[in-house]
């Protein structure tokens, strides 16, 4: 039950942030989210950069995912977990307004996934219902 509330992406806002609290990573001056990790040459002739933030995002994605596939599910446990993503959304949005190392492009995105899990949970959820009401209204007459 537990699992099935917990919002996935607390699981990166908490990577984030001990990241940028403790400077793991970030030498020479530069954030940890900018440190390149890999170089890829391309066909183009361009050399793609991959940093940590770009991996960071990444597996941000992932979990949002498995997120918007969790929110199909009807029920209480649904209905909980949109209410924590929606909090873990305002803690997220006050880091970025507020704390330093958060105001970047990086976090920024993170940020959006943060506001996309509880909105398409609620949606999904709205036209589930909506659907489901339909078919009952359907079965009376």
């Amino acid at each position: 039950m537990v699992l099935q509330v917990f919002p996935l992406l607390t699981i990166s806002l908490i990577i984030y942030t001990v990241l940028t609290v403790t400077g793991m990573g970030g030498g020479a001056g530069a954030a940890w989210h900018d440190l390149v990790v890999l170089n890829l040459p391309m066909y183009s002739g361009d050399v793609w950069r991959v940093s940590w933030g770009t991996l960071f995002l990444l597996g941000s994605m992932g979990l949002l995912f498995v997120e918007l596939v969790r929110a199909t599910k009807a029920g209480t446990a649904s209905i909980t977990n949109h209410l924590l993503s929606f909090l873990l959304f305002v803690v997220a949005l006050l880091l970025f307004i507020l704390a330093p190392g958060f105001g970047n492009s990086t976090y920024f995105i993170f940020l959006t996934m943060t506001f996309l899990d509880p909105m398409a949970g609620l949606v999904v959820t709205t036209v589930t219902a909506r659907r489901d009401l339909a078919v009952t209204d359907v079965g009376k007459h």
